[in-house]
C-alpha cells in the first residue's frame, strides 16, 4: 500500500491577515517584476551594443567593397588599354 501525506494550507483567520498576505504577495510580485525589467534592460543594452558593432562591421565591409570596385574598374580599364596596345602591335606587324 502506498502512503500519502497531505499538507494543509493555512488560511488567514482574520480579514487583515488576508490583506497582509495579499500585500506581501504583491510586494513579491513587484520585486520579481523589477528584477525581470532590469534583466530586460540589460539584454536590450547588449543588443544595442551588438547592433552598433554590426553597423560598424557593415560600414567597413561597404568601404572595402567600394575600394574593390574601384580597383576592379581601374584594372578593367588597364586591361582594355593593354588589349588595344596589343591589337595595334598586331596590326602593325601585318602590314
Amino acid at each position: 500500500m502506498t502512503e500519502t501525506t497531505a499538507s494543509l494550507l493555512a488560511f488567514p483567520a482574520r480579514e487583515d491577515d488576508r490583506l497582509r498576505l495579499a500585500l506581501r504577495n504583491l510586494v513579491a510580485a513587484l520585486e520579481a517584476q523589477r528584477i525581470a525589467v532590469a534583466a530586460l534592460r540589460g539584454e536590450l543594452s547588449d543588443l544595442a551594443s551588438s547592433m552598433q558593432g554590426l553597423d560598424t562591421s557593415l560600414a567597413t565591409y561597404r568601404a572595402e567593397l567600394d575600394t574593390t570596385a574601384a580597383t576592379l574598374h581601374t584594372a578593367g580599364d588597364e586591361a582594355r588599354r593593354l588589349e588595344r596596345t596589343a591589337e595595334d602591335w598586331l596590326s602593325a606587324t601585318r602590314v
